[in-house]
């Protein structure tokens, strides 16, 4: 099965579902594509507090260059993520902005740090807004992230899960199941329980 992963760097919600999925991916048959997808962009700049008017803004580059990887190098996208997710966190608990060594997680990577020329290239924000619309129209206008769209017959989507820690072994693969079955059973809106106010798994969080 097809899956795509919608994620902004700036996410950490999005870091832990990621981690997750990658458990999952090889011991269910799943091809994974992760997408490009900026909060910044669904929801403007105006009243961010200001540690998210950072964070987002800088994130905003980074997607720009998956962005450019997803049109030219789709495979390399999920690599240049997870470069640029653990180097985005470090620089922010070190005082420095984050998502700023882009060609650094680019070659961290194996990628061409010529793709960092893209963050500054605001012409790609049309595209990424085309890429989370994609995620709109199969789970519902506005949606965040992390998104996961199944490519079924006809694809069907959710926002999450969210998983903090995230699952392994036998645990990632029953909560894989139970993902399939929550996305195509129709009628189905939304399960919730209490949650952290904000993600923290292996010293990663804003």
């Amino acid at each position: 099965m097809r899956v795509d992963l919608f994620v902004d760097p700036a996410c950490l919600w999005s870091w832990l579902t990621s981690r997750w999925l990658v458990e999952v991916a090889p011991k269910r048959g799943l091809e994974v594509r992760w997408r490009p997808y900026s909060l910044l962009l669904r929801d403007g700049p105006e009243g961010l507090e200001d540690w998210k008017a950072v964070v987002w803004g800088a994130s905003l580059r980074a997607v720009r260059v998956m962005q450019a990887l997803d049109r030219e190098n789709p495979d390399g996208v999920r690599g240049f993520y997870e470069a640029v997710v653990t180097s985005g966190v470090a620089d922010y608990h070190a005082g420095r902005p984050p998502f700023q060594d882009l060609a650094g997680a680019l070659e961290a990577t194996g990628l061409a740090p010529a793709y960092a020329a893209a963050a500054d290239e605001a012409a790609w924000d049309e595209q990424i807004r085309r890429s989370m619309a994609e995620a709109f129209a199969v789970v519902g206008q506005g949606i965040g992230t992390p998104t996961l769209v199944l490519h079924l017959d006809p694809p069907v989507g959710l926002l999450g899960p969210l998983v903090s820690p995230p699952p392994t072994g036998t645990d990632a693969l029953r909560l894989w199941d139970a993902v399939v079955a929550f996305a195509t059973v129709p009628g189905v809106l939304e399960l919730s329980r209490p949650r952290p106010l904000r993600p923290k798994v292996s010293g990663l969080r804003w």
